[in-house]
């Protein structure tokens, strides 16, 4: 391992060692609460579970939209595999996607296929929860008390909404940043030696995949909004179901404002899946939207292990199975720490 990589090492887990200190109490305060999960009514996990399954179906969906391959059993493992590792590793979203991107690519998918639709798919996926808050905005106008917290959060996701909106618009229809873009990569890759003479430029790579997942997406519109939104809605009901199952039926808009902080919180790339400040943000957050602070922390318990734990478990099953598909054989739990080692080796082209 080089001095630099090692260094690079180091700081990112100093880096997560002071984050998980700093959120250390409110973790213990959650999970200190798991004797009281016999409190949640009878089917709460159940009805969870099922509402998380079709998250992830809707989201499999898009990945098939984006990619523009229906091998679904192949998008169904890779992202369950993926999204288990981002669960282990720290760096959020970008190690889901590194670590997918190089699953499908070594089952045959094209890599810039893979490597642009997984960026398409990401940026939809972004724009769909920072879109969110939007939906509260009646219930905030007619005089529905929000907490300034919670009111804050709704008008940064506006905004970071309507910013996504014109980004990804200059992209779709623009070729300039696709070219600086495509030629900054390739500087950069030249100087890592990691460039290949025989391939053609990146911008035009990038340009002609931005053309093809254009007229694609153009002509599936509605399935992709359908999928964009049913990733975030079954996983809200999720959390509507563990605030219910705790006893607080007056589910309102202001849930909805608490959902969509907790979810930012999962992008911090410090610590595996946001651990730690999601649990911290989203009991907060469940207390300023009504709920007392037992029954928060409670609900937070119950929605992060459906939510977040049993993720993990179901990524080594799908991953074994990808390796029996891909023909491998040996222990799953080494090739999937070796993975995880190895999860940016090879950059998305």
């Amino acid at each position: 391992m080089s001095r630099t990589r090692f260094a690079t090492r180091a700081v990112g887990l100093a880096i997560a060692a002071i984050s998980f200190y700093l959120v250390l109490p409110s973790m213990v305060e959650v999970f200190s609460s798991w004797p009281e999960l016999g409190r949640l009514r009878p089917g709460s996990f159940v009805i969870m579970a099922m509402l998380v399954l079709a998250s992830l179906m809707s989201f499999w969906f898009l990945l098939g939209l984006c990619v523009r391959s229906t091998d679904w059993p192949l998008i169904a493992t890779s992202q369950l595999a993926s999204a288990a590792i981002a669960r282990i590793v720290p760096g959020g979203a970008a190690t889901a996607s590194a670590v997918q991107y190089r699953l499908i690519s070594e089952a045959g998918v094209n890599k810039t296929a893979a490597g642009t639709g997984l960026t398409v798919a990401t940026i939809l996926n972004f724009a769909v929860l920072l879109s969110l808050p939007v939906f509260a905005i009646p219930a905030i106008l007619f005089g529905q008390p929000v907490a300034p917290l919670l009111l804050r959060a709704a008008f940064v996701g506006v905004i970071g909404f309507v910013g996504a909106a014109i980004i990804g618009g200059v992209f779709l229809l623009r070729d300039r940043p696709l070219v600086l873009l495509g030629r900054s990569i390739d500087v950069v890759a030249g100087r890592l030696g990691r460039s290949k003479p025989d391939q053609p430029p990146r911008a035009t790579r990038f340009i002609d995949e931005r053309d093809l997942i254009r007229t694609h997406l153009s002509s599936n519109w509605r399935l992709v909004v359908l999928a964009s939104v049913g990733k975030w809605g079954f996983e809200f009901l999720a959390l509507v179901m563990a605030v219910r199952g705790v006893g607080h039926d007056d589910v309102s808009a202001v849930l909805l404002l608490a959902f969509v902080t907790a979810s930012l919180l999962t992008g911090i790339p410090f610590t595996p899946g946001g651990l730690g400040f999601v649990e911290a943000g989203l009991a907060g957050t469940l207390t300023l939207a009504g709920l007392s602070a037992g029954d928060a922390v409670l609900a937070t318990l119950a929605y992060r292990l459906i939510s977040y734990w049993l993720p993990i478990p179901l990524g080594a099953v799908a991953y074994a199975m990808y390796r029996r598909r891909l023909g491998r054989s040996g222990k799953v739990a080494e090739s999937l720490a070796e993975l995880a080692e190895h999860q940016f080796d090879e950059p998305l082209r």
